[in-house]
C-alpha cells in the first residue's frame, strides 16, 4: 500500500479582497510546488498539485469556494511542509487576511480506520496540557526558562507562593483541544486582564492583558519539559513572601519536617 499522503485543502475567501490580490495569492499557492524543498532530500515536498474553484451544483460546499489538493512522499514530508518549511511558512503568513474560513483532510489512500496523525512540535516548541487533559496545546518559547511573578493575584489564582510565566507572542501558542474558560479582572496597570483556565479542572493556562494587545503571558510549568527549566527572572519582587528564598536551604537542613 501506497505510503503517500493527499494534503485536501479548502478554502472560504474574504469577499472585500481584489483580484490582484486573489491572483498573486493564487500564482504563489502553485510556485510551492517548485520552491517548497525537502530539507531531506533537497528535492521538491510536494509530488502534485492541483487547484480550482468549486463548480459543484450540490448545496454542500460549506461556503468554501476553492480547493487545493496536494500529494507528499510520507507524513514526515508533510509534517515539514506544514511546521518548519519556510517558503510555506512565509506563504501562509501573507495568506491568512485573505483567507476567512478553512477546512484540511489528509487522507492516505485505502486506509479507512485506524488513529490521526500526531502533530509534530515545530522548533522550540512545546507541549502543555492541563491537570485533566481536557484543554492541550503547544507554544513556542524563544528561551526555556520561567519568569517567576510574586504579585498577590497569582498567589491568589494559583494557591502558591509565585507563578512561573513567560510572555509570548499571541500566535505562538496553538490550542488543540478544549475550550478554555476566560475569568476577567483588572490588573496592577488598572486594565483588564482575561485569564484563560480550564473549566474542568481549573488549570490556569495563560493570561491576556489589555496593556499588551500583541502578547500573552503563558504558566511555563504546565508544559512538558517544564520542572526541567530553569528560573531565570523575577517580577513584582515587593510581594515575595518572606520564606520563599531561604526555602530550598531551610527544607535541606530539615528546619521543619513532616510525617
Amino acid at each position: 500500500m501506497t505510503e503517500t499522503i493527499t494534503h485536501i485543502v479548502l478554502f472560504k475567501y474574504k469577499t472585500d479582497i481584489s483580484w490582484q490580490a486573489f491572483e498573486t495569492h493564487f500564482e504563489q499557492f502553485m510556485d510551492l510546488k517548485q520552491k517548497s524543498i525537502s530539507k531531506k532530500t533537497g528535492r521538491p515536498l510536494i509530488k502534485s498539485l492541483k487547484a480550482g474553484k468549486n463548480r459543484s451544483w450540490e448545496p454542500y460546499s460549506k461556503g468554501m469556494t476553492h480547493g487545493f489538493v496536494l500529494e507528499f512522499e510520507s507524513q514526515d514530508e508533510l509534517d515539514y511542509y506544514l511546521t518548519s518549511e519556510p517558503v510555506h511558512l512565509e506563504f501562509s503568513r501573507n495568506a491568512a487576511h485573505l483567507i476567512e474560513d478553512s477546512l484540511v483532510v489528509d487522507i492516505k489512500d485505502g486506509v479507512l480506520f485506524g488513529p490521526t496523525a500526531k502533530r509534530p512540535l515545530g522548533e522550540n516548541e512545546y507541549l502543555g496540557s492541563c491537570h485533566c487533559n481536557s484543554v492541550t496545546w503547544a507554544v513556542k518559547l524563544d528561551v526555556s526558562e520561567h519568569v517567576l511573578c510574586h504579585c498577590r493575584t497569582c498567589q491568589q489564582l494559583g494557591g502558591g507562593p509565585y507563578s512561573c510565566n513567560q510572555i509570548v507572542p499571541k500566535e505562538a501558542l496553538k490550542i488543540f483541544t478544549g475550550s478554555p474558560k476566560v475569568y476577567t479582572y483588572t490588573g496592577a496597570s488598572g486594565k483588564s486582564v482575561d485569564c484563560f483556565y480550564c473549566g474542568n479542572c481549573t488549570s490556569h493556562i495563560y493570561h491576556h492583558q489589555a496593556v499588551m494587545p500583541d502578547k500573552i503571558i503563558v504558566r511555563t510549568l504546565l508544559l512538558n519539559g517544564g520542572p526541567e527549566m530553569p528560573a531565570t527572572a523575577e517580577i513584582f519582587g515587593e510581594g515575595r513572601l518572606n520564606w520563599v528564598k531561604e526555602l530550598q536551604e531551610n527544607l535541606t537542613n530539615g528546619t521543619k519536617k513532616h510525617p
